[in-house]
């Protein structure tokens, strides 16, 4: 069920690239996101970062502008070229096609690890794994930053099922009009507490309206 479940991300992300961005625009979120690039920016200035499921390379140019160096990851080919296409200095980025579950092709030396809206598509059965996984590729007491979607009743898109694990699912409609049902869950602060347990330190988390970030050292 996981491999199916990663194949359907993988797949819509790939379909979806060039019209991933669009979600950024959406004008109810404006605040939001622009909290989220001033925050993320003062957070990460100075680290060398592993970045986790780069995507398009959207947070990735954020943070580019403040950070020593970046090692960007994502398993998908289709959404790293249109990273590479940003303009991003090579001096200041690689973008790395491998798997964030294994992380095979990635040394353990960054201050920092950040992913954008990746944690809501991990199994609640692959959590504390692909955490422990991340984490041995940081160098000790480094800094950790998730952000990802809050659910908001209007906005956000309606809940298409849950499964047996309490994963929650939506069916997303490409522009030329293929669906795909992907999983997206929205966890609580409890849930953070408890995924995180007792191994890391100094741990934040702040809810805005649509989003939430948590940061924390390891």
């Amino acid at each position: 069920m996981a491999k199916k479940i990663e194949k359907n991300i993988k797949q819509y992300y790939s379909d979806r690239a060039y019209e991933y961005d669009k979600t950024y625009l959406r004008p109810e979120r404006q605040k939001d996101i622009k909290k989220l690039h001033k925050l993320l920016k003062y957070l990460l200035n100075g680290h060398t970062i592993l970045e986790i499921a780069c995507g398009t390379g959207y947070w990735t140019k954020t943070i580019a502008s403040v950070s020593k160096f970046i090692i960007a990851v994502d398993i998908n080919e289709d959404v790293l070229q249109i990273a590479r296409n940003r303009g991003i200095s090579s001096d200041r980025v690689i973008f790395i096609q491998d798997d964030v579950y294994s992380l095979k092709k990635i040394r353990n030396n960054f201050t920092a690890g950040f992913a954008g809206f990746w944690w809501s598509h991990i199994p609640k059965s692959k959590l504390k794994g692909f955490l422990e996984q991340f984490h041995s590729k940081l160098q000790p007491n480094a800094f950790v930053i998730f952000i990802d979607n809050l659910r908001v009743e209007g906005s956000s898109t309606p809940i298409s099922r849950i499964d047996f694990d309490g994963n929650t699912y939506q069916v997303r409609k490409l522009e030329d009009g293929r669906e795909y049902e992907i999983l997206k869950n929205f966890p609580t602060k409890k849930e953070i507490l408890e995924t995180l347990g007792n191994k890391i330190k100094n741990l934040n988390i702040k809810f805005l309206e649509y989003f939430w970030i948590i940061y924390y050292n390891i």
